[in-house]
């Protein structure tokens, strides 16, 4: 399959692109470009609706694979569509537990701490009006129990202890942390992906204002998931643009480097790696998603596979495999299995920035939004609001 390219095709009849762009409809559907806004809240509800929709599977082994993840055959457009119709919002089998779900059994729209995260970050955005610093997100992270109804608080005492030794050090209480270098024993991951997303939003005509902030904010991303992650909230800038694809997404993250990645002496950029890799195990499938699932696991170079690059990788290759169809490629976040809630909320917020809110089918979006607010009284709904208001 052939990747996307910042220009069309030259081999295609210049004639007939005149007249698709003079004439949309001749091209067999109307080409409506979504609104900042809708792209905005496309990118939010996306996140929490791949959360949701991973999370009842997350590292479920064997992992749920229809046909087209199984087969030896190439995929075709038909299959494509079949697997985008898979799509769907399931209940959880299990209790709640303190990275998961905090709802035992929890009915279908349920997110985890993915979209919990999400929380955090805009309660620190309403309750410091605006003025989003590492200090005021450190606080609202260990204020967050507060905020919860009582049924979840001792679900946030066992989620919070390691996360809380990383906090605390940044709010200088140094009695009761330790240095942030050591959260998760110093593994670079992708907790940083889970609650800095939103920053996309905040200011999405400037891409290396969103890096920096997330550099910033990001007290507990150590080694290169500082440039990983903050790389992927640069692209999904990017991708609000009213012009934004998933090319200019990718672009963005490549190419906008504040801090100079790309120059380091003697080192690669990690991020590029493994861009590179994405696409690299793409061709090597040649249209098989079995295949490609097979390569994913014996290249991703992982341990515990919520280290940051993982979910850049397995996002990119399962969009490019099934042609950047939204609802396939999150189907396939589900049948790659492993830590399929964060997988699934980096594809959602990617795909809604890119193509708007309506990309969703209404009835997961209602559902989805309901549930946060049945749950933990915020949703997107809050979420626009606030960032309509603070919005750069």
């Amino acid at each position: 399959m052939e990747r996307l390219t910042e220009v069309t095709s030259s081999t295609r009849p210049i004639a007939v692109l005149l007249m698709i762009m003079l004439f949309p409809d001749l091209s067999g559907q109307e080409n409506v470009v979504p609104s900042q806004d809708s792209k905005i809240e496309g990118m939010l509800i996306g996140s929490a609706i791949g959360d949701a929709a991973g999370g009842p599977v997350e590292f479920i082994a064997p992992p749920i694979r229809s046909y087209w993840s199984r087969t030896g055959q190439k995929i075709t457009k038909e299959g494509i569509s079949a697997l985008g119709g898979l799509f769907r919002l399931r209940p959880y089998p299990k209790d709640a537990e303190p990275f998961a779900q905090w709802e035992p059994c929890g009915p279908e729209g349920t997110i985890t701490d993915d979209t919990r995260f999400k929380f955090i970050l805009f309660n620190a955005l309403e309750k410091y009006d605006g003025e989003l610093t590492r200090q005021n997100f450190a606080q609202s992270v260990m204020d967050f129990r507060e905020a919860l109804p009582e049924k979840y608080k001792d679900n946030y005492d066992q989620w919070i202890p390691e996360i809380a030794f990383a906090t605390n050090w940044v709010l200088g209480k140094s009695e009761i942390a330790y240095p942030v270098e050591r959260i998760w024993g110093g593994i670079p991951t992708m907790e940083g992906q889970m609650p800095f997303l939103p920053v996309a939003a905040l200011h999405p005509n400037d891409p290396e204002w969103c890096y920096i902030k997330t550099y910033e904010l990001g007290y507990f991303d150590i080694g290169i998931a500082k440039d990983i992650n903050s790389a992927l909230v640069a692209g999904l800038a990017r991708a609000l643009q009213p012009d934004g694809n998933w090319e200019h997404f990718e672009n963005a993250m490549r190419r906008v480097d504040p801090y100079r990645y790309n120059e380091v002496l003697y080192v690669d950029r990690q991020l590029i790696r493994w861009l590179d890799l994405s696409h690299h195990l793409v061709e090597q499938a040649g249209g098989n998603i079995a295949k490609l699932f097979v390569l994913l696991e014996e290249n991703l170079e992982t341990t515990y596979w919520w280290e940051a690059w993982v979910p850049i990788v397995v996002v990119m290759a399962c969009a490019e495999m099934v042609d950047y169809d939204p609802l396939a490629s999150m189907q396939l976040m589900i049948e790659f299995g492993h830590d399929t809630d964060s997988y699934a909320q980096v594809m959602g917020a990617i795909m809604g920035a890119i193509h708007g809110k309506d990309i969703w089918p209404e009835e997961i979006r209602r559902t989805v939004n309901h549930r946060m607010k049945e749950q933990f009284n915020q949703n997107v709904d809050d979420w626009m609001v606030l960032i309509n208001k603070y919005q750069k």
